[in-house]
């Protein structure tokens, strides 16, 4: 069976190379994708007026 969710899901779809990069700037500051995307759409909407933190350098592009 299915799960249910409270809240039907939206499929932003980054290119691969920004999902990658993305992935490791939130694991460095111990977030996931799906909270930081919720907290900067709570920033975006005026609920907050703190952005999902970031890290202290730049995720470089991956090097092709």
């Amino acid at each position: 069976m299915p799960s249910k969710h409270k809240h039907p899901a939206i499929t932003p779809r980054p290119a691969p190379e920004l999902r990658e990069r993305a992935k490791l700037a939130v694991a460095e500051v111990n977030s996931t994708l799906n909270g930081h995307i919720i907290d900067f759409l709570r920033w975006l909407v005026g609920d907050t007026d703190e952005l999902p933190p970031r890290p202290k350098k730049p995720i470089p592009p991956f090097k092709q």
